[in-house]
């Protein structure tokens, strides 16, 4: 939690100590983002926005500690926009704004259960927020998850969810709709993971009527050589993603059934951490991701090499400036290579590179507690693409700002 929450908590409580927990455990948060994106697309369009807005956001106490009320209202305005400002992603396709209910749901505790109805924020390897832009990917349905507890070392996950909002879009969509399927239906996640001794373990099942199962598995082992938080530390994991149509096969270019595998190794020390992966996709058709960030450890910024029959190689080093004295500020390198055999599948994306440079200030307590800072460059180059260049540039700053109200 938020220390300045924790403490407006602590002193509504000490002011209203008989008040129900409904009204005094309640928390209402403010989260201003504002975005410079700019683009140069292969020669094509250069979409330009400069965008501010972010969420506000609402959670109550719990009721007999068993009912919870929560929502988040987000807002994505222009300041600048030019002709191609949608493509931008922070903005509607036709460069509106953006003003939605994203999350409005009822949670319930029951017998070490938590389920939650509405619209919500979901957190699993092939359905999640991929919170990088304005607004956040959110999901409409039941979702059934343990209750928190400390030292907790078995998660599981059950959900039907009916449907998604894009993040540049002003409305929430049907699953099917998002794989450009003019059906109405949901997606069926079940999952399970283990995580204790260093050791992650896990499983998900992601299914959609007449279309796409996703299948997905990790298991990595975090270990230290001591030292403390100062020692050096090494991580090594491996995943799969199994993707194939089901049912009545509506989705483009079925039947088919295809894969994307990962492998990666991590080690830091005092405040370096390198990262180096590789991955491997399945000759078919491209991996489908639209309801999440990439599982792939090979993923960057822009491409995650999900494109069908491409390898790829990523090496990425970061470093924690809090020991030259500049508390909260990190910088990044990453550089990836995927290589393959150019095909209809891949479209021409097989060979390609991609560099990324990223600079992050979010300071420890303090004043500015709360604030983030991000500035991305990024340059990926496609070679054997038909275009006017071979090269897609992207320069981003974001700076976020929470404040908690309540």
């Amino acid at each position: 939690m938020d220390p300045r929450e924790a403490r407006l908590k602590a002193q509504r409580r000490e002011r209203m100590p008989d008040a129900p927990a409904f009204f005094r455990d309640t928390d209402l948060r403010a989260n201003n983002r504002t975005c410079w994106f700019d683009e140069d697309q292969f020669g094509f369009d250069e979409p330009k926005a400069f965008t501010t807005g972010g969420s506000l956001s609402y959670e109550s106490g719990y009721i007999a500690d068993f009912f919870q009320l929560r929502g988040a209202l987000y807002t994505s305005q222009p300041l600048y926009a030019n002709a191609f400002a949608g493509e931008s992603m922070n903005l509607t396709a036709d460069g509106d704004q953006i003003t939605i209910l994203g999350q409005a749901n009822g949670r319930v505790k029951l017998a070490g259960q938590e389920v939650t109805a509405g619209r919500q924020l979901l957190r699993t390897p092939f359905v999640n927020p991929y919170d990088v832009r304005m607004i956040p990917l959110t999901f409409e349905g039941v979702v059934l998850l343990p209750e928190p507890k400390e030292h907790q070392t078995f998660d599981y996950v059950a959900s039907y969810l009916s449907r998604y909002k894009p993040r540049e879009d002003n409305q929430f969509i049907s699953f099917s709709e998002g794989l450009n399927i003019d059906e109405n239906d949901g997606m069926l996640i079940g999952g399970a993971s283990y995580h204790a001794n260093g050791w992650n373990i896990g499983v998900s099942n992601y299914w959609i009527n007449d279309a796409l199962n996703t299948a997905y598995g990790e298991i990595d082992y975090l270990f230290s050589l001591g030292g403390g938080d100062d020692g050096p530390s090494f991580r090594a994991g491996i995943n799969t993603l199994d993707q194939r149509t089901v049912g009545d096969d509506l989705i483009e270019g079925a039947p088919y059934n295809t894969y994307q595998a990962s492998a990666w190794f991590i080690a830091s020390y005092r405040g370096f951490v390198f990262t180096g992966a590789v991955s491997d996709v399945g000759d078919e058709v491209d991996i489908q991701k639209p309801f999440g960030f990439s599982t792939s450890y090979t993923a960057m910024i822009v491409t995650s090499f999900h494109q069908a029959g491409v390898r790829a190689y990523l090496f990425r080093l970061s470093y924690d400036l809090e020991r030259l004295g500049l508390d909260g500020v990190k910088a990044e390198i990453a550089w990836g290579q995927g290589f393959g055999e150019v095909s209809a599948a891949n479209a021409g994306f097989a060979d390609q590179e991609e560099l990324d440079l990223r600079v992050s200030y979010e300071p420890h307590g303090g004043r500015l507690e709360g604030l983030r800072v991000e500035v991305e460059y990024i340059d990926w180059q496609v070679p054997d693409l038909v275009a006017p260049s071979d090269e897609l540039t992207q320069f981003r700053a974001i700076v976020n700002y929470a404040i908690p109200l309540l």
